[in-house]
């Protein structure tokens, strides 16, 4: 923020003055505010044996997509779906099957200060997942970290001057800002195939799981082409011995152009997220190798903003005549707009104190649930529980086996986030590999996205108040200054020139440290 002292109007008080305010709506998106809740959102499926087979669920998975956020008075409303991925025997315990479901939910979050015609962009991720089987149907529930901020783009009626007023000081700032001038979203599909080899004897393709990940953004005439890669993880089953499921580690690139309505900006800002994989596996010309087929729908939505540096009123005062009061508002407001995408390897090691010892690991499932954040050095600290549950074989059963556990961690990442609440934490990669029979290490890449808005606050000008003042005696004053108080305001205070204060005082600082002799001259 660049500041200065101007003197503007400075006229005799000859004949009575009518001052002239002048304003202008400023084109700032406001920060409005930020909230942090949980949403439960429940589904229930019918499991296709018999009601009297017995089902064990081994891991239950989930993925939760956002379709709207509808902002009304003192609310958003936040509408989505949660696709839940589970792994489970039913009648034969040595014979993995899975399943897929999906349940719609609507999360209504208090907000005050919200109106209808803002904007609200929403971070969803899974902290946790539960599955169980009774009476033949398969019960859901998936706890679902909900965080959502407002902003406003309606412009601010702000004063920008003031004139015809006698022995006028103003103050004067610029501030920077920016401004959402175009935006589009559509979903794509992007498709990819490719083989499976022998060695893996695979006899079916149960599920998959995805990343997306942004690598570059590139605009031009009302369009923005992003490129980046999906992150494939697909479950199998397998007829290699003591080794019933495993899992193939696939990378799709995509490059796809998004129609931006509206005027050209500064800065591109690209998000992609997966909201849908679709995976099947068929026999191919080699003998015992299988093509596998992919499908992934992905949410593509851009915004285009425009900087702005904005010449404002900071203040005012009269050395003569009545006294001006100006009325000011905090706003807080976004300096620009990013989307981050960052990741960092980690690893945890499971103690399986009092479960069957492992001989096989079969696979990970990993869900973050963040506790704390830290800034230090350029990098965000992230701690919290890894909710983890191992897939495993024994060594005297063919019968998979779960274990699971909470285990804590901390992650480093390199960036430094103006708003960490909205992150998004997301596993990927995950290998388990057994060092003892009671002892696995886990290995992953933990994904971080956020749309993230860094801040200014401002203490802005929105209106100036005009009082009689009353009779200052004239005559040379001593006042001793206190710390921190500015030239500024000491010659506001007193009613005199910031210059005239200078000439009489021409050590002092522009900020006091501490008690300063100030001489001042009244007329």
């Amino acid at each position: 923020m660049d500041s200065s002292m101007e003197l503007f109007d400075r006229q005799s008080d000859e004949g009575a003055k009518t001052p002239v305010i002048v304003r202008e709506e400023l084109p700032l998106e406001r920060f409005v505010g930020e909230s942090l809740g949980q949403a439960v959102v429940e589904g229930e499926i019918a499991l296709p044996g018999g009601l009297r087979e017995e089902t064990s669920v081994l891991c239950a998975d989930a993925m939760a997509v956002l379709d709207r956020a509808d902002v009304q008075a003192d609310r958003v409303s936040v509408s989505g779906k949660v696709t839940f991925h589970i792994l489970y025997t039913q009648g034969d315990p040595t014979r993995i099957s899975a399943l897929e479901a999906s349940a719609e939910f609507t999360h209504p979050m208090d907000f005050p200060g919200a109106a209808a015609g803002m904007h609200a962009p929403v971070s969803l991720m899974a902290e946790h997942v539960e599955a169980a089987a009774q009476g033949g149907r398969l019960h859901l529930t998936a706890i679902l970290r909900v965080h959502a901020r407002v902003f406003s783009d309606e412009p601010l009626s702000v004063v920008t001057s003031i004139r015809n007023v006698p022995g006028l000081m103003c103050r004067t700032e610029t501030i920077s800002g920016c401004q959402t001038v175009a935006s589009g979203a559509q979903d794509v599909l992007v498709r990819d195939e490719c083989e499976l080899g022998a060695v893996l004897q695979i006899t079916d393709t149960l599920y998959a799981t995805a990343v997306a990940t942004v690598q570059d953004v590139m605009g031009g005439e009302e369009r923005a082409t992003v490129t980046g890669n999906v992150l494939l993880e697909v479950a199998h089953l397998s007829a290699m011995p003591s080794h019933p499921l495993v899992i193939t580690r696939h990378t799709i690139p995509f490059e796809e152009t998004l129609s931006l309505m509206g005027e050209n900006g500064d800065e591109l800002r690209m998000n992609a997220v997966v909201k849908d994989v679709a995976v099947l596996s068929q026999e191919s010309a080699e003998e015992g190798a299988r093509t596998l087929r992919a499908e992934v729908l992905l949410g593509l939505s851009g915004q285009a903003t425009r900087r702005r540096d904005l010449g404002l009123l900071l203040d005012a005062y009269t050395t003569q005549g009545p006294l001006l009061t100006p009325a000011r508002e905090e706003v807080r407001h976004a300096l620009s707009h990013r989307q981050v995408h960052t990741a960092e390897s980690g690893k945890l090691t499971l103690l399986l104190d009092g479960a069957a010892p492992v001989r096989t690991p079969l696979g990970a499932v990993l869900r973050p649930v963040m506790t704390d954040w830290s800034r230090q050095g350029g990098k965000l600290n992230v701690e919290g529980m890894m909710e983890t549950t191992l897939l495993y074989m024994t060594d005297d059963s063919d019968v998979p086996r779960a274990y699971h556990s909470e285990e804590p961690f901390r992650m480093s990442f390199a960036c430094d986030l103006s708003l960490p609440d909205s992150l998004v934490l997301t596993p990927g990669n995950v290998e388990a590999v057994g060092i003892t029979s009671d002892r696995v290490e886990v290995k992953y890449i933990l994904y971080l996205s956020c749309h993230d808005a860094p801040l200014g606050a401002e203490q802005l000008v929105t209106g100036v108040s005009q009082q009689d003042a009353p009779e200052a005696e004239p005559g040379i004053l001593l006042y001793i200054s206190r710390a921190g108080e500015s030239l500024w305001d000491i010659a506001k205070r007193y009613r005199v020139s910031c210059d005239s204060l200078r000439v009489m005082n021409p050590s002092l600082p522009d900020v006091a440290q501490g008690a300063e002799r100030v001489i001042l001259w009244q007329k």
